[in-house]
């Protein structure tokens, strides 16, 4: 099974230069999967193609993570009424509406898509992967971590956690093939925060759960 990954963002908590917040497109088969769509990645998509067939993942409701949903929206309500887009995009989302931001997504009339929720232990079939949610509960707010699982490939995206339940991460992340893990902080900034993670100790992660490849990503936007 082929399977192409493309980084359309990775810096947090806003968008610089040429760098977007948070956003990983994953191609096989006909499938699109987009994990977070965050500040700046659509301007990296090919519209209509990339449209066709996708499902879009929000891990959590911070505006780092979600700042190009509207935009994507618009476009698939474009691309449809322009004839270009036949079947409607998948958006899955949390069940808690953090600052309203769930129904602000749910209300946008000037959509193409369908809608689902992301709970605790859920899974959906997509394709030949089944993908998984589980909330760390060591970010600031519900935050859910996601598993692609194949027969011969397991994919693990962290979205943003912290380092209060670091046994609960290394257990969903056991044995993955490529482990994409937040890294917002180095141990120089000396930072205080419980809710965010150090590239220091997503190394600590990958080795302890036996990833074959780490990812780091959610880069603090003043590092070179």
């Amino acid at each position: 099974m082929k399977i192409t990954i493309t980084t359309l963002g990775s810096i947090s908590p806003y968008s610089k230069e040429n760098m977007n917040c948070p956003g990983f497109l994953i191609e096989y088969q006909t499938y699109k999967i987009l994990l977070d769509c965050g500040n700046g990645i659509t301007r990296l998509l090919h519209f209509p193609s990339d449209l066709n067939n996708l499902h879009v993942f929000l891990t959590h409701f911070h505006s780092d993570h979600i700042g190009d949903i509207g935009s994507l929206q618009y476009a698939s309500f474009c691309h449809h009424n322009l004839g270009n887009l036949s079947k409607k995009i998948q958006v899955y989302l949390p069940d808690n509406d953090f600052r309203f931001n769930r129904t602000a997504i749910l209300s946008n009339k000037e959509s193409f898509a369908d809608y689902h929720s992301i709970q605790e232990k859920q899974s959906y079939q997509i394709g030949d992967f089944l993908i998984s949610f589980e909330d760390n509960h060591s970010h600031s707010i519900e935050s859910y971590m996601i598993k692609l699982q194949s027969q011969n490939f397991k994919l693990v995206y962290t979205s943003d956690i912290g380092t209060n339940n670091m046994n609960g991460i290394i257990n969903f992340a056991k044995d993955s093939d490529l482990l994409i893990c937040e890294s917002s902080f180095l141990e120089t900034h000396n930072s205080s925060t419980k809710t965010h993670m150090t590239a220091s100790k997503a190394g600590q992660i990958a080795k302890l759960a036996q990833a074959k490849q780490l990812l780091l990503t959610h880069f603090w936007p003043e590092e070179d």
